[in-house]
């Protein structure tokens, strides 16, 4: 029991201390490792798959697996929502064309009735 007050105690004075300085030190850590990646030219999401995949490492082998399960799951989801979304879009592409091509059709259909044939009533 001594041994988690003592944590509880440390973590404590962790919070107090980044609270009296004024820093957060999730946001200290994060700006930290956006400067240590400047040099390797790594974007923010490239930084954010390395914290995640050091962390998982540290999990057991189980909880590992039903990470990927999920993470395979969450994929398939996705594209099938972005096919979904795709075909929406070229949906109404077609009929916005067809809408044109009706309208046009209809236009030179006009066109050709008001003109008639010359000399005729």
């Amino acid at each position: 029991m001594a041994k988690h007050r003592v944590k509880e105690e440390e973590l404590k004075r962790i919070r107090v201390g980044s609270r009296y300085v004024g820093l957060d030190l999730g946001q200290f850590y994060w700006e930290c490792l956006k400067l240590a990646s400047a040099s390797e030219e790594l974007t923010e999401t490239d930084i954010l798959r390395r914290i995640i995949r050091s962390w998982t490492e540290t999990l057991s082998p189980t909880i590992q697996e039903k990470a990927r399960a999920e993470t395979t799951g969450v994929e398939a989801w996705k594209a099938q929502e972005l096919h979904s979304q795709e075909d929406a879009r070229l949906q109404a592409k077609q009929a916005r064309l067809s809408a044109r091509r009706a309208k046009s059709q209809g236009i030179k259909a006009s066109r050709t009735v008001s003109r008639g044939r010359p000399g005729t009533i």
